[in-house]
C-alpha cells in the first residue's frame, strides 16, 4: 500500500513514519507539510492512502482533502488532527469523504487498525 503522508508537524511525520515503517505491505512514497503540495504529490504520485493533518498553514487538510475527492472521488483518506473536541470539523471531514479521523496525540495501535481496516 503506497501511503502518501500531508502534515506540517515535523513530530507527526516523525511519529507516523516510525508506525508505518513497521508494517510490511505499507510504503511511504511521498511527504508533504500542506495542502497544496499535499494535492500536487497525491496527483502525482497516486498513492493507495492519504493520512492527512486537517489544520495547516496555506492551503488546510480540509481543503486539500475536497481537492482530491473532486479529483478522485474513490480516494481513501484517513484524517488526522490535533484540534480536540471540534466534532463539527470532524463531521465535515467524514461528509466529505475520509474514512476515519484520527485524534493527535495517536497511538500506534490506532494507526495499525486504521490501516489494516483499509487493506482488507
Amino acid at each position: 500500500m503506497k501511503v502518501l503522508i500531508v502534515d506540517d508537524s515535523r513530530l507527526a511525520v516523525f511519529s507516523l513514519k516510525e508506525v508505518l515503517s513497521r508494517i510490511e505491505e505499507v510504503e511511504i512514497v511521498g511527504i508533504a507539510n500542506d495542502g497544496e503540495a499535499g494535492y500536487r504529490l497525491y496527483r502525482e504520485l497516486e498513492p493507495d492512502l492519504v493520512i492527512m493533518d486537517m489544520v495547516m498553514p496555506g492551503v488546510s487538510g480540509s481543503e486539500c482533502t475536497k481537492q482530491i475527492f473532486e479529483h478522485d472521488p474513490s480516494a481513501k483518506i484517513i484524517v488526522v488532527s490535533g484540534v480536540g473536541g471540534a466534532q463539527d470539523k470532524i463531521y465535515e471531514e467524514l461528509e466529505k469523504g475520509a474514512i476515519t479521523v484520527i485524534s493527535k496525540p495517536f497511538e500506534e495501535k490506532v494507526i495499525r487498525n486504521a490501516i489494516e481496516q483499509i487493506m482488507k
